[in-house]
């Protein structure tokens, strides 16, 4: 099958489709192969906020807590 026949066989499909979900899923697809959304469903926008605080962290800007440290702060704020 050519790239053109499969092209015009899957909008023929998509205009056919009245589910929802199908729709939502190719469209998280596309999403994902044009790197606007990774698989996970965190946009480039999610990773780069990330990134930025990973980079304050190293520069010192940022505290970074263990588990056993969140989970007292947890347990302070819970009981205030």
């Amino acid at each position: 099958m050519s790239t053109e026949s499969l092209k015009l066989e899957l909008i023929e499909r998509l205009l056919r489709t009245t589910d929802e979900s199908l729709l939502k899923q190719v469209a998280a697809l596309f999403r994902s192969a044009k790197g606007e959304e990774d698989a996970d469903g965190l946009t480039d926008e999610h990773y780069n906020i990330v990134k930025e605080r990973y980079a304050e962290y190293k520069r010192g800007e940022r505290k970074s807590y263990t588990w056993e440290e969140v989970r007292e702060m947890a347990r302070k704020a819970k009981k205030a």
